[in-house]
């Protein structure tokens, strides 16, 4: 009876403790994360203070919804116009991620089978047979990048066509014009290949499947339900918000220094369409992967697959796997999901760190650091000041 009695004393203290840990915490909470985001702002104006890019912005989203967004630096450096937490930049490739979901989502309705060869839904497509290995490439290659279809981004030929007509609108055929003479990256599913090309593929897919654009399921699908009220298509050279960016790709890409003036973009953004293909805020970017990473936007099976990675290295940062649209990786020992995002004059980052329950956005408006691992380690600073004021273990214990 007494050893009962001791073993319900303890219970009883130990779930009080409990209670008031979760009911009686506001305080300390809201005092960890002012001090957060005190150490947050103070990264963010080093970067900026120190001129390694014009501006800077960043979202953290908790587990609870709550969302910490700062600016640092300049949106606009020759008008010295400062920069706001919700300033749109172009996100780049991290528009894969909603691609993939879209694609994960027809596959839900029965639409799309991932296994299926991609030359079925395009049997009207003459021209994608000239593409070598066409008619051995399925869905699933496509999104995971095993597919070896060859970039076509880099062709100087293609931006010295955009040079020629900036306000131009291009057809997926057009573009992959540019690679019908070379060789593939890869046997289809016998490796890894990173390329715009295969998320174009993609998009037309999408568009032969369900007979409308792809913005306007994108719409319906994802950003509307999921109230994405700051992502923006990137389709025409005037984007709603869109800041000003600074590109040092001015040779390669025949672009001026700061990609826009006058409030249009150097040249028509429509030519990523879906290999990237959308602007965004970073409190929008957060909120997306959230809701995509913490499993509200595809049913648990999916987002598995979704998250199971290509069986075979990449060149990504981390040594990432890459998944159906997603990279898949951890630092320190800590699993984290996202994208990567590369537009002229424009560079993103978004993670999902799954133990914690916690998505951070990281947006620059330079492209300098493109390929530079210091911009990388200095987007892991910023993870390291959140991590250090975030507890799993007691997040979960007050769910």
């Amino acid at each position: 009876m007494q050893k009962l009695m001791i073993q319900k004393f303890i219970l009883t203290t130990v779930t009080a403790l409990l209670l008031f840990s979760c009911n009686g915490k506001k305080q300390i909470k809201d005092n960890t994360e002012m001090e957060m985001a005190r150490l947050l702002q103070s990264r963010l104006d080093s970067l900026t203070a120190n001129h390694l890019v014009p501006g800077a912005t960043l979202s953290v989203r908790l587990g609870d919804g709550r969302d910490i967004s700062l600016a640092s630096g300049l949106a606009d450096a020759e008008n010295e116009i400062p920069m706001k937490p919700d300033d749109v930049m172009l996100s780049g490739s991290v528009g894969k991620t909603y691609v993939a979901a879209v694609i994960l989502k027809l596959y839900e309705q029965g639409l799309i089978d991932l296994k299926q060869k991609a030359i079925s839904y395009l049997q009207d497509e003459d021209w994608f047979l000239k593409i070598r290995n066409a008619p051995d490439i399925t869905v699933e290659m496509l999104l995971n990048h095993t597919a070896g279809i060859p970039e076509y981004v880099y062709h100087k030929e293609l931006w010295q066509a955009i040079s020629e007509d900036r306000d131009k609108e291009w057809s997926v055929e057009e573009r992959l014009s540019f690679i019908s003479n070379d060789p593939p990256s890869n046997p289809p599913g016998e490796g890894w290949a990173y390329a715009d090309s295969h998320y174009l593929i993609l998009g037309l897919i999408i568009e032969k499947v369900t007979g409308r654009s792809y913005y306007e399921v994108l719409d319906e699908m994802i950003l509307g339900p999921c109230n994405l009220n700051h992502t923006f298509h990137s389709d025409r050279r005037t984007i709603p918000g869109l800041i000003p960016g600074y590109t040092n790709l001015t040779e390669e890409f025949l672009l001026p220094h700061k990609v826009l003036n006058d409030n249009m973009y150097a040249f028509n953004p429509q030519v990523e369409w879906t290999g990237g293909g959308l602007a965004s805020t970073v409190s929008d970017l957060t909120l997306w992967i959230s809701r995509l990473y913490g499993g509200k936007v595809l049913k648990p099976k999916t987002l598995k697959l979704m998250l199971t990675p290509a069986p075979y290295k990449t060149v990504l940062f981390e040594d990432a796997k890459y998944g159906l649209g997603s990279f898949i990786s951890e630092t320190d020992g800590i699993t984290w999901y996202g994208h990567t995002g590369f537009s002229p004059g424009y560079i993103t980052y978004v993670q999902y760190l799954p133990d914690y329950q916690i998505a951070l956005a990281f947006q620059v408006n330079d492209d300098s650091s493109h390929g530079n691992v210091s911009m990388k380690g200095y987007f892991n600073t910023i993870k390291k000041v959140v991590l250090d004021h975030s507890n799993p273990a007691i997040r979960k214990a007050c769910r």
